[in-house]
């Protein structure tokens, strides 16, 4: 019996300390990075986004809709990383446009040369009206 009890302490140590480092990575905040006109993108606790690219006349570029790749039914932690191939693009500024149901988070993206970056606040932010039954 008290060998069953000392395992199950155990265990749940362990499956506490793990839970502590996944819950210690979830950022609320959007993360960028840039590397030559690759851009990759990434939002958190979101599971379905409308990703669009507008130049700098509020021409649409790109549009796509995006969704998480949560393979763990038991988490609830959601993440959606996009890398977005900007080449074609002549130099100039851009914006990148992620709508959820929540909320429209507008980022600007300097196209130079031979690189493309992403500014690491926000343009904008919208905040939908979310009706709650």
């Amino acid at each position: 019996m008290k060998k069953i009890l000392k395992l199950s302490l155990v265990l749940v140590v362990i499956l506490l300390a793990m839970n502590t480092h996944a819950t210690g990575i979830k950022s609320s905040k959007t993360e960028v990075a840039s590397t030559k006109k690759m851009v990759t993108f990434a939002l958190n606790d979101v599971n379905k986004a409308d990703v669009s690219i507008y130049d700098s006349n509020n021409k649409l570029m790109y549009t796509e809709r995006v969704y998480t790749l949560n393979l763990n039914p038991l988490k609830s932690e959601t993440k959606i990383v996009k890398k977005y191939d900007l080449n074609p693009l002549a130099d100039g500024v851009y914006y990148l446009v992620a709508e959820s149901k929540t909320k429209v988070v507008k980022y600007e993206i300097l196209v130079v040369n031979e690189t493309a970056t992403i500014m690491s606040d926000p343009y904008s932010v919208e905040y939908k009206t979310v009706a709650v039954k």
